[in-house]
């Protein structure tokens, strides 16, 4: 009783300030999932006509991500063992195109998109699990069980690579590496960057014998195997792409707290310590899996908002529980936990694309109040500080109730940030943000006029130029004489 009074008590001093004013910097992200074509694609290609509607599928996707004011897109371009690329290391998704060329590229299609649209777009990557029995068998030879059986090691019918082999490391570093040297993603995404939930029982006690070798425990060692593989994956990004982020969703919550035991965490469960990651530079960002209500969520999220760097958290938001299926939540429970992240400075992300799309009083929310106004991913801790020049020449037309801006491009810049207000311009207030814009852009129409504009270029590193400021003219009062002829 005692627990849930306090619970109480901090849920309504953090919603005090039931609406917030919209942040400038807000990370607002969605996992799209292809892991069965949960999300994409509705079906696999088997004639050159399907090329032409997954691709129509993923536009439409994005087209309503966009209007719902998402900025970032989570593109599950590796799921067990097969991908969404072409790559020199895995098989095709079967769940795409049968395990064949599809004939495009689906990632670079997708990153290709998210740009068009001003959207980030990372590669979500799936690392040790590589299948369930039914899926190995499926895949036959291109499996990763066929093909590396002993860095594989099989755990209550599912099949992972071993995170204490070093060879399994320095495979998973390759194939980021792939993604990050071939597409224009801006950022890689690990998901299952752990070991399996019932960690007790997976057998590598042959691979601690080997391999640990002054460890002063297993579970050390393991949680040291995580840290290796993560560090070395973030080394390889900020060597090829420096501005290239790394995140990763680990559990919702990183271990018991006071009055609030948890013992699927993930210092207790599975050894993964993603504050650790964050703390040492290794992490740009997580996205905590926080698919849980009352006390189970509310304390947990205010331990990692406290506990990491401004900017590096979003948490994992789980729409997929409003489904009867899935808990069958009540909407109101799920804008709650909305509104508590804004609260405590925690961005958002969504599980998954299509229990968002599926539930339109939510999405429509989102869209008309709560991402009212654009918001800039958040710059990462310690990116390097670079000049980036103002835009030129802005010029406003101002025809018919519309704004038509124009402005000189900037070599540097990765978006534009377009402001508009009739009070007095402020370029660090969200409210004042009217369209995010991408490079390819010189010109930029709003549906109304307004007193005060403004460009600012922005450049992938989060560096921000000086703004470029245009404003109506002042009428004087008292200059001019009206009078009335009859």
């Amino acid at each position: 009783m005692k627990k849930r009074l306090l619970l109480f008590i901090f849920v309504c001093l953090t919603c005090v300030s039931l609406y917030a004013s919209s942040p400038k910097y807000e990370t607002r992200a969605v996992w799209l999932t292809t892991n069965w074509g949960l999300d994409w694609p509705s079906r696999p290609i088997r004639r050159p006509a399907d090329v032409a509607r997954q691709q129509r599928e993923l536009v439409d996707i994005l087209d309503r991500l966009q209007a719902m004011g998402i900025n970032t897109v989570f593109f599950q371009a590796r799921i067990r063992g097969e991908v969404f690329y072409a790559s020199q290391y895995e098989p095709w998704a079967g769940v795409l195109s049968g395990g064949r060329n599809p004939g495009y590229d689906p990632l670079a299609f997708v990153v290709d998109e998210c740009h068009k649209r001003a959207m980030e777009c990372h590669a979500w990557l799936v690392t040790f699990p590589v299948g369930s029995n039914r899926q190995v068998r499926k895949q036959g030879r291109t499996s990763m069980v066929a093909r590396h059986r002993s860095w594989c090691k099989q755990s209550a019918g599912e099949w992972f690579l071993d995170p204490g082999n070093p060879e399994v490391r320095s495979y998973l570093t390759d194939l980021v590496s792939e993604v990050v040297s071939k597409y224009d993603v801006d950022g890689i995404h690990l998901d299952y960057v752990r070991y399996p939930d019932d960690a007790r029982r997976f057998p590598d006690a042959d691979s601690f014998r080997r391999w640990g070798t002054g460890a002063t425990s297993r579970t050390r060692w393991r949680e040291q195997n995580i840290t290796a593989t993560v560090t070395a994956i973030y080394d390889e990004v900020k060597r090829l792409k420096p501005w290239v982020k790394v995140s990763s969703s680990p559990l919702g919550r990183y271990a018991s707290l006071p009055g609030f035991p948890a013992s699927w965490s993930c210092m207790e469960a599975v050894h993964q310590n993603p504050k650790h990651w964050l703390q040492a530079g290794k992490h740009d960002f997580i996205a905590p899996m926080m698919y849980f209500k009352e006390e189970n969520f509310y304390p947990f999220l205010y331990d990692w908002a406290e506990a990491c760097p401004a900017g590096s958290v979003a948490s994992g938001i789980g729409v997929y529980r409003l489904d009867r299926v899935n808990g069958n939540w009540s909407l109101d429970e799920i804008i709650r936990q909305i509104e508590t992240t804004r609260q405590v400075g925690v961005g958002q992300a969504y599980f998954r694309y299509g229990n968002l799309y599926r539930h339109t009083v939510l999405s429509q929310w989102l869209t008309a109040w709560f991402y009212r106004y654009p918001a800039l991913t958040p710059r990462c801790v310690g990116a390097p500080v670079r000049k980036v020049e103002a835009p030129s020449s802005l010029q406003v037309e101002r025809l018919a109730g519309k704004s038509l801006l124009s402005w000189q491009p900037v070599d540097e810049a990765f978006t534009y940030i377009v402001y508009a207000t009739d009070d007095s311009l402020q370029v660090d207030a969200g409210e004042q943000i009217a369209a995010v814009v991408p490079r390819t852009d010189r010109e930029w129409i709003l549906p109304a006029t307004y007193r005060h504009y403004a460009v600012v270029a922005r450049d992938r590193y989060g560096n921000e130029s000086r703004p470029a400021v245009w404003s109506a003219p002042e009428i004087e009062i008292g200059k001019y004489e009206i009078k009335l002829y009859k």
